[in-house]
């Protein structure tokens, strides 16, 4: 097995990502189709259950796009669900501590390197494939994110950073600019400089960073600074903004 998304982070590259909430498998083959390298399927926000999760992450991977789950916690149920259905990766929210973070990694790996129980389904081909490859391999190759959008988890993050088996910060600027008693301020300085640590940290400890851009232009800005994965779209917000743009524009 190969992880296409932390290949192609390895390779210095930059990662759009397109998030869906809403349970369905067609949006989720849309994001693949539209060229979007990540697919995040949001169980955090959205209502994907495990039920609809298992056709979402089929749906993209017929498209070559490389399946995320954002799960709700740091729970084990649904993240061992999601990499038993073939996701490629677990999206950990609120991470407060060096703990949240080994249990986040703990989750996601098999032992000894963690407690991920050895039952997978699609990803050894429901038992048609080599199993003993597959777990072989799957501790490498299964991308761990983690979210900052807590303070605390900025105070601690040197440490969470010297963590084993880490491959992304994910910043929440709302949720952190919230935190810090300044809502939806997303340039405030003590976001930014959030920022700033988590690129500094993540460059010693070979952890990439993942922002949500707020333009083109932010884009490039951002990648120029070090960042490498870009949240870049929430298709339900996408679609809202374009009805709305379209309707006003068809008005006689």
């Amino acid at each position: 097995m190969q992880n296409r998304m932390k290949a192609l982070l390895q390779q210095g590259k930059a990662v759009f990502s397109c998030t869906i909430r809403t349970p369905h498998p067609n949006l989720a083959e849309i994001g693949g189709l539209a060229g979007y390298e990540c697919i995040m399927l949001d169980a955090e926000h959205g209502t994907i259950s495990s039920d609809t999760l298992d056709a979402m992450i089929l749906a993209v991977r017929a498209t070559g796009a490389t399946p995320i789950v954002r799960v709700p916690g740091v729970e084990r149920t649904l993240v061992k669900q999601a990499l038993d259905h073939g996701a490629d990766g677990i999206l950990f929210p609120h991470i407060t501590s060096v703990e949240d973070a080994r249990a986040a990694v703990s989750l996601c790996k098999y032992p000894p390197q963690g407690r991920r129980g050895a039952g997978p389904g699609r990803p050894i081909d429901y038992g048609l494939g080599d199993a003993r490859a597959y777990l072989d391999q799957a501790n490498d190759q299964v991308l761990v994110a983690l979210m900052l959008e807590e303070p605390a988890a900025v105070e601690q993050l040197e440490a969470i950073g010297a963590v084993p088996g880490i491959d992304i910060f994910n910043m929440g600027p709302w949720d952190l600019s919230t935190a810090y008693g300044h809502p939806i301020e997303t340039r405030h300085p003590l976001v930014l400089q959030a920022l700033d640590k988590a690129l500094e940290v993540g460059r010693r400890h070979g952890i990439h960073v993942g922002v949500s851009p707020e333009s083109e232009e932010h884009v490039k800005e951002l990648y120029d600074m070090g960042a490498r994965f870009f949240e870049s779209v929430n298709l339900e917000g996408f679609v809202a903004e374009r009805l709305v743009d379209y309707r006003r524009a068809c008005q006689p």
